[in-house]
């Protein structure tokens, strides 16, 4: 019974963790996500295999139904590495393998998020820049590359770290607006 209460404190005790870790969090977030230097070939091979698996049925387009396909598997890969995530707490909670710790105790106070509904419209509307329903390749990479040029201060076709910084920098004297990157654009993973 120690053991479970053990095992209760140190999910409490969970939450103010991340709490403590939320100003290292924000100072990262301030920061461009570009740890090393990153070319335009890079980027643009990256985009292209992106795009190469969103576009399930290779006719060259991605429409709302290959992106709500592309969120789900993401949505059920996160799923995933959560549950093992769980399953190792667990693990490490019932040191001694006799139990004390209920299967069912801890999927109670460790419950599992749930995958929301898919939704393109986000990303169609960023980028189908003709607005027919479809994206092709040409749309799919103009906003990212784009980005990569301005960020790109001296164009020798690389985004160092500090040119990067630099632009996440600007970005935040210069009001609301997105954080410069292109490291995860689009926010639809494998």
């Amino acid at each position: 019974m120690k053991l479970a209460g053990f095992a209760a404190l140190m999910l409490a005790a969970m939450p103010v963790a991340a709490m403590a870790a939320q100003p290292e969090a924000k100072a990262a977030a301030d920061k461009s996500d570009v740890e090393k230097p990153v070319t335009r070939v890079e980027i643009s091979s990256k985009l292209d295999a992106d795009f190469a698996d969103m576009d399930a049925n290779h006719d060259g387009k991605v429409d709302a139904a290959e992106i709500d396909a592309r969120l789900v598997k993401s949505a059920e890969a996160k799923l995933d590495a959560i549950k093992k995530e769980r399953d190792a707490a667990f693990a490490r909670l019932d040191v001694n393998g006799d139990g004390t710790i209920t299967r069912a105790e801890f999927d109670e106070k460790a419950k599992l998020p749930t995958i929301k509904q898919p939704d393109a419209a986000p990303f169609m509307a960023e980028f189908d820049a003709n607005k027919d329903g479809e994206i092709t390749l040409e749309e799919f990479r103009t906003p990212t590359l784009a980005n990569f040029t301005r960020m790109d201060i001296n164009h020798d076709g690389t985004v160092t770290p500090a040119e990067a910084n630099r632009a996440a920098t600007s970005a935040v004297t210069q009001g609301p607006t997105k954080k410069p990157t292109f490291k995860n654009t689009p926010s639809i993973t494998r």
